[in-house]
């Protein structure tokens, strides 16, 4: 076998993923039985589920399209194939997305400004509004930021400045088999001046941030007709909200590592690749959970076990809706208020009346747009440690001399490389009986048929 220079990139195998055959053997399948099986606890079929599961299994695939590379040293020609970038379906694409948002937030948004995080979540008798209906999870993202607004103002007595959020909608938590819409938030720590300076503010309290949240969020349902003023009455008899706002500590504009962390998170995909194990013979998956201790597998959640159609069902469940806005941003954080950094604070603040316009000019977003189309290499280098424009035999830098899409093209390049035809894959496995999700969690130490976690 031949090894391959430190830090040369080594195209990934996506074929070999527990997830793609996963997908490819039982995704037909539970179209087929949707309706029957899962329309009850799920809603309807989407078919926008198809469009991404299907540029899921082209991902990493030559004969869906390539780059054409060179290296002038040592002349040779090597091929990179496409990534899909599906949205909360493809771990690969999604952990670059994050890294991509990451970066941008914190170059392009955040500015000098410090900021806290914030993770805001409901009962579960209020997801089920949320899980028929996705057009209500905008109002997560409203209804708080009216009361960080709200709460920033009265704190600092000031209706004129606003404090800058940027808000990311999951609908996904460590378990991916259920449905936990919620929001992860940047919100700055105080309020922002029309001229982009920081007007600071006592640290909020997240209990007082908390009940106007959920008064604002029940008031908006009701006047949507989703809840009935019987379940108010119910939910204000608890003894507990139901509702949590988890609030961090500031983070300080020269910490450039944990914005770009906290803003990783927020968009995080919704399983880990690690943490998954399929078995097609038997049509089980496991799905290990997240290792909390500081030792060995002190403190870590249990591994459970579903079908697999039951894994799939419900990890289709987190895949937005074509356009559907999962990140958000408001106040200063909003196109119309934000100061890109470096940028001339303004010595006074606009005329009454006057709409406010974009701080950054033509120019500055051309380049943006060149730097982003730049980017995915780059990011491919951070993600697996290694750049995919440096050649193998010599470790000299690659060039891209050509983007291949036309398939009688492909096709001709590939079958000269001998690189066109598969191996025969194994028929799919026959369907098992369906596993509930409330059935017993299991030990993976105990649990001999199924591999280490950390193998």
């Amino acid at each position: 076998m031949q090894c391959l220079p430190q830090g040369v990139y080594r195209p990934r195998n996506a074929q070999a993923s527990p997830l793609y055959p996963l997908v490819e053997n039982h995704f037909d399948e539970l179209e087929r039985v949707w309706e029957e099986r899962y329309e009850r606890e799920y809603g309807f079929w989407r078919p926008v589920v198809r469009h991404v599961v299907e540029q899921f299994l082209d991902c990493g695939d030559l004969r869906c399209g390539f780059a054409r590379l060179w290296c002038p040293t040592c002349r040779k020609d090597l091929l990179l194939p496409y990534s899909c970038r599906r949205r909360c379906f493809c771990p690969s694409c999604c952990q670059k997305r994050a890294l991509l948002f990451a970066e941008h937030v914190d170059k392009e948004v955040l500015a000098d400004l410090p900021v806290r995080q914030y993770v805001i979540t409901i009962p579960k008798m209020l997801r089920l509004c949320f899980k028929y209906d996705r057009k209500l999870l905008g109002l997560l993202s409203q209804c708080f930021y009216a009361s960080v607004k709200e709460l920033f103002q009265d704190a600092a007595n000031d209706r004129h400045s606003l404090p800058g959020m940027i808000a990311s909608l999951q609908t996904y938590g460590d378990d991916p088999t259920r449905f936990h819409p919620h929001l992860h938030s940047l919100v700055t720590d105080g309020l922002v001046s029309a001229d982009g300076s920081s007007v600071p503010i006592p640290c909020p309290d997240p209990a007082c941030l908390m009940e106007l949240f959920r008064h604002k969020l029940i008031k908006a349902l009701l006047a949507r007709e989703k809840i009935s003023p019987r379940l108010v009455e119910i939910m204000q008899n608890w003894a507990h909200p139901g509702f949590s706002v988890f609030q961090g500590g500031a983070i300080s504009p020269d910490d450039h590592e944990a914005r770009r962390r906290v803003a990783g998170y927020m968009v995080h995909p919704p399983i880990s690749l690690e943490r998954l194990r399929y078995r097609p013979e038997t049509g089980q998956v496991i799905y290990y959970g997240r290792q909390r201790g500081c030792g060995g597998d002190a403190g870590a959640s249990p591994a459970r076990i579903f079908s697999a159609l039951d894994f799939l069902a419900a990890l289709c469940l987190h895949v937005p809706d074509s356009g559907q806005q999962l990140v958000r941003y408001y106040g200063a954080f909003s196109n119309a208020r934000r100061v890109p950094p470096g940028a001339p604070a303004s010595a006074s603040p606009p005329p009454a009346g006057a709409q406010a316009m974009p701080q950054h000019d033509s120019a500055s977003g051309e380049e943006f747009a060149r730097v982003r189309r730049r980017s995915w290499a780059r990011l491919i280098k951070k993600v697996y440690e290694a750049d995919p424009l440096v050649c193998p035999p010599c470790s000299g830098p690659l060039k891209i001399i050509s983007l291949i899409g036309d398939a009688p093209v492909i096709e001709k390049i590939l079958r000269h490389l001998k690189l066109w035809d598969r191996p025969e894959r194994p028929p799919p496995p026959p369907a098992v009986p369906s596993i509930h999700y409330d059935e017993p969690t299991v030990d993976p130490d105990k649990a001999d048929q199924w591999p280490d976690a950390t193998a």
